[in-house]
């Protein structure tokens, strides 16, 4: 296979101006970001938008320009219905809650940059989610606080939105 860089804007992110290749999920990322976006889509009715792999265009930051692509991103109605159609598609902020799940090619330098940025352009919620260690790792401008499987989520950021942490995480195969 030859090595390249995709050139699809689905498949890039740039942070500080520079493109990353968006990691090529697999089963259990599949299976955690749908989880999520159940959650979520229920969580959020009549409080705004929520999508997986939503583009955003975080704009000129310090100079640099920041896009990225939310495993899954929730957008407020007040955010939102201002924008005509064409911001819509790609808004030029931060989503306010942002969910990102790990794959195991991550690196995660670029993850804790990719959550300072979110919350540094707008994002009142971002998830660090780790289908590895079955953890969610929030990060909010209260400071970052970690999730186990065994815990319920709820936070201050959006009080509406709660869930047990273990139900996004699927079963080991063995056990169904």
């Amino acid at each position: 296979m030859p090595q390249s860089v995709l050139f699809d804007p689905p498949e890039i992110e740039f942070l500080d101006g520079h493109p990353y290749q968006k990691v090529s999920p697999k089963r259990t990322h599949a299976l955690v970001q749908a989880a999520l976006l159940r959650v979520l889509g229920d969580c959020a009715v009549g409080r705004g938008e929520v999508g997986p792999e939503w583009r955003f265009a975080l704009g000129a930051v310090d100079i640099t320009y920041t896009e990225f692509v939310p495993d899954i991103a929730f957008v407020s109605y007040e955010r939102i219905r201002p924008l005509n159609d064409d911001d819509a598609e790609e808004p030029p902020f931060a989503p306010d809650i942002a969910i990102e799940v790990r794959s195991p090619s991550n690196r995660a330098a670029y993850i804790a940059q990719k959550m300072l940025r979110y919350l540094k352009c707008g994002s009142v919620l971002v998830l660090d989610v780790d289908p590895a260690k079955r953890t969610i790792v929030a990060h909010a401008a209260s400071g970052v606080r970690t999730f186990t499987e065994a815990d319920r989520f709820e936070h201050e950021a959006a009080p509406w939105f709660s869930f047990e942490v273990g139900s996004i995480f699927p079963k080991p195969r063995g056990a169904r």
